[in-house]
């Protein structure tokens, strides 16, 4: 069975029919419905977005898959039951175990209300926020409270809140007591608690530089003079050399030094690690006093270089889990960082890692995108891209634990300039709460898939440090002198991946992931054409072909079309169409059983054959077939002029859940038909 398409006009009274370039049309029932306007409203689009972004409001989806437990955690794979949330290395991969004892990847949209569950959940997120009824984290934002500031050197574009108390105050073990009592203590018997981050974004640059800037009788600066005093208790002699410039004799003397500090590693290291030490120690312990059933999930680091050594050592030993803000800076291309620093920070600490945030702000609509973290990206479709290659990028590293979408609801259009204040397109629903169909249909593809893309079993033989995921298209060589100097050390900081790509390291404007595996192939290479990324879901009776951003046309298996019993399945197939998110399933013998698009009019194979055709381009467009029931359902979202259904004598037919009737057919105008043979 194909879905194929023939328009309908009316010439004197009488009906005419014309094929697409001279298709034959079989005879039958004839149904049609006109779905004019906006979600059946005249022409009610938003005035601030192109018609091609306008964002429906999408029908909840089913459960994206039928094997999870109560928190999202996959029944497939077991670990430790405990009643709350923990972390666990099963074989070679680490995970976040659920309180029920199964193998959980954090999938976490931020900024929801408990009213925005059933929708997040029927796109494939297993997080949110406190108070949403699903798991969340919480802030506990030690490094926030009313402490003197310790000067850590600024950089440009940082926000405000980028700072660094001094944490040798006497007060600072106090504060923290209390401030985990008053955020830890309500909730810290809750299952639904992943575990807690002792602060969002603080400065972690600039320690040793920012020491000699403080008041002479700052609690840090003393703190400071008693590990210069260790540091040069076996060798003295160098104590006046490296101070030369401030006439410093005595190690007693550094309480009057005022201004930049003299270059010297050793020390410099270990005051880091001491301040990186205190900080942590303290904070992290008065949390687990009042919750010791919840895990420490770090700091979530800004989207910046490499801690230095002393701080990692100080997370690792500290923290349950390493966490980071890490944006990528590519929709279509891997982000460095994850593929360097992460692995690096995981061999450094021992600890599992996780990303707190990360997104994709589009440029199709009228957010000016002027004040937020980067990238942004031309349209939805390049946001879906880069959803695709972050998360499979990150489940394809056996350290990495989860990731957090930045965030549900799209910022206002206008933000005050005096202050930091975002104006982006950072969401997935727009000002007035409707979602973007093609970013959140992509997102709930790949949500569905996130354990066969972590739990591969098969290890990849070229890159031994991913799974069946590998990296493609790679010319710039690079060593790990990269992340000596990222992470401000200089000396080489050792790349875990150095030793294991296989050629020289190499980067590449247009690299991307591929994954292979049994069940689930990523960026399949057979693609040919414009079309930005693709994705394979192989199941016993279905195979789903997923298609992100189709600037023209591509070409591929004809199998994945038709099915893989049809007549030369390795035959390359023409798909030409102008759609920006399409899926497809079909069973082996070739059945349709799900067509979705997203911003886009029309799908035509082999030049000669249209498979579905509107009179305009559409926001959204959903049909499933039954066969067993011998029913259609039709979801349309947009505004199409006419839209009908022809050759499906004996099915019933329902468009956006209203069955769809004869004497309903209109044929003034040109009507859009689909024909079933």
């Amino acid at each position: 069975m194909s879905l194929q398409i023939m328009t309908q006009s009316r010439n004197r009274g009488a009906v005419r029919r014309r094929c697409l370039h001279g298709l034959a049309v079989a005879g039958g029932l004839l149904l049609a419905v006109a779905c004019c306007g906006w979600a059946g409203e005249t022409d009610a689009r938003p005035s601030d977005m192109n018609p091609a972004v306008i964002a429906p409001d999408l029908p909840l989806g089913e459960p994206v898959r039928d094997d999870l437990d109560q928190y999202g955690g996959w029944t497939g794979l077991k670990g430790e039951r405990t009643g709350f949330f923990h972390v666990e290395k099963l074989g070679d991969r680490w995970w976040f175990i659920t309180p029920e004892g199964n193998a959980y990847f954090m999938l976490q949209m931020g900024w929801i209300h408990e009213e925005d569950v059933p929708r997040i959940r029927s796109w494939g997120f297993n997080a949110g926020e406190i108070g949403s009824g699903i798991p969340y984290d919480e802030n506990v934002n030690f490094f926030r409270m009313d402490l003197p500031a310790y000067p850590v050197a600024r950089r440009p574009g940082l926000p405000p809140w980028v700072s660094f108390p001094d944490v040798f105050h006497p007060d600072w073990p106090a504060q923290c007591a209390k401030r985990a009592e008053e955020v830890l203590g309500p909730i810290k018997d809750d299952p639904l608690l992943l575990g807690y981050y002792m602060v969002n974004e603080m400065c972690l640059d600039g320690w040793y530089e920012a020491v000699t800037h403080t008041e002479s009788d700052a609690p840090s600066r003393a703190a400071f003079i008693e590990v210069a005093r260790a540091y040069y208790a076996d060798k003295p002699d160098d104590l006046a050399k490296d101070w030369q410039a401030y006439g410093v004799t005595t190690v007693d003397d550094l309480a009057r030094v005022q201004g930049d500090p003299p270059a010297v590693p050793g020390l410099k290291d270990a005051w880091v690690r001491a301040l990186a030490d205190r900080a942590f120690s303290v904070a992290a312990n008065a949390a687990r006093a009042v919750d010791p059933n919840h895990l420490n999930l770090g700091i979530r680091m800004i989207n910046a270089p490499l801690p230095e050594p002393g701080i990692l050592a100080a997370m690792g030993k500290h923290c349950d889990v390493i966490s980071m803000n890490l944006y990528s800076m590519f929709s279509d291309r891997l982000p460095v960082q994850m593929f360097t620093l992460v692995p690096a920070i995981h061999a450094f600490t021992g600890r599992p890692t996780m990303t707190t945030e990360f997104s994709f702000r589009g440029a199709d609509t009228l957010h000016p995108n002027t004040m937020g973290a980067l990238p942004s990206v031309k349209s939805q479709a390049e946001r879906a891209v880069g959803y695709l290659s972050y998360v499979a990028a990150a489940a394809s590293i056996p350290n990495h634990i989860g990731v957090a979408w930045y965030k549900y609801p799209d910022d206002d259009l206008e933000k005050p300039w005096d202050k930091y204040a975002e104006d982006c397109n950072f969401g997935v629903i727009d000002p007035a709460r409707r979602p973007y169909a093609v970013l959140t249909e992509a997102m709930r593809a790949v949500n569905a898939v996130i354990y066969e893309l972590a739990a591969d079993p098969v290890r990849n033989e070229n890159i031994p440090l991913f799974w069946r995921t590998e990296l493609t298209r790679w010319d710039l060589a690079q060593d790990e002198v990269v992340l000596g100097r990222l992470a401000r050390t200089g000396e080489p900081f050792k790349d875990p991946l150095a030793q294991q790509l296989p050629e020289p390291r190499r980067y590449h404007q247009d690299y991307w992931v591929h994954h292979e595996s049994p069940r689930l192939t990523v960026n399949d290479p057979r693609f040919v054409g414009w079309c930005q990324a693709n994705m394979i879901e192989r199941g016993d009776e279905e195979t789903t072909l997923t298609l992100l951003n189709v600037l023209a046309y591509t070409t591929f298996p004809r199998e994945l079309w038709l099915g893989a019993r049809c007549a030369r399945p390795e035959e390359p197939i023409v798909l030409e169409s102008n759609v920006q998110f399409l899926s497809r399933r079909v069973t082996p013998d070739g059945k349709l059983l799900r067509l979705t698009l997203a911003d886009g009019s029309y799908i035509r194979t082999d030049y000669d054959q249209s498979e579905l055709r509107l009179d305009r381009r559409v926001p959204y467009l959903d049909l499933r077939y039954d066969h067993a029931a011998r029913q259609l359902a039709i979801t349309l979202r947009g505004s199409a002029t006419r839209l009908g259904v022809a050759g499906v004598e004996g099915w019933s037919v329902s468009c956006n859940e209203k069955p769809l009737a004869p004497e309903k057919i209109s044929v003034e105008g040109p009507l859009s038909v689909f024909v079933l043979n």
